[in-house]
C-alpha cells in the first residue's frame, strides 16, 4: 500500500485553512515501484493527514514588505535606461598611458 503524506493546519495570522504541499509527501510501495505509478497496487493509496500550523505565504510577504511592493518597482526599472555599447564607444575620449 502506498502512502500520502499531507500536511494541514491553520495560518497563524489569519487562521486561513491550508495545505502545505512543499511538504507532501508520496511513498511508493514496492508493487507500485514495479508497475512504475505511485498508487498503481492492489491496496491503493493510504492518505495520512498531520497537523501543521504556519504563517501562509501571502501573510509572509505582507510582514516582510514584499506584498507593497507591485508595481513601483517594476515601472522604475522600466524607467532606467543603460549605455548602449554604440554610442558609449562614438562619444568617449580614451585617456593615453
Amino acid at each position: 500500500m502506498c502512502r500520502l503524506v499531507v500536511f494541514e493546519g491553520v495560518c497563524t495570522r489569519c487562521n486561513d485553512k491550508h495545505t502545505w504541499d512543499e511538504l507532501m509527501q508520496q511513498l511508493s510501495c514496492l508493487a507500485a515501484k514495479n508497475n512504475g505509478n505511485f498508487g498503481d497496487c492492489a491496496n491503493g493509496i493510504f492518505m495520512e493527514k498531520h497537523d501543521f500550523d504556519q504563517e501562509c505565504q501571502r501573510c509572509i510577504d505582507e510582514d516582510e514588505g514584499v506584498a507593497d511592493m507591485g508595481y513601483e518597482t517594476r515601472s522604475m526599472l522600466e524607467t532606467k535606461r543603460g549605455a548602449s555599447d554604440d554610442s558609449a564607444s562614438q562619444n568617449t575620449k580614451k585617456q593615453r598611458t
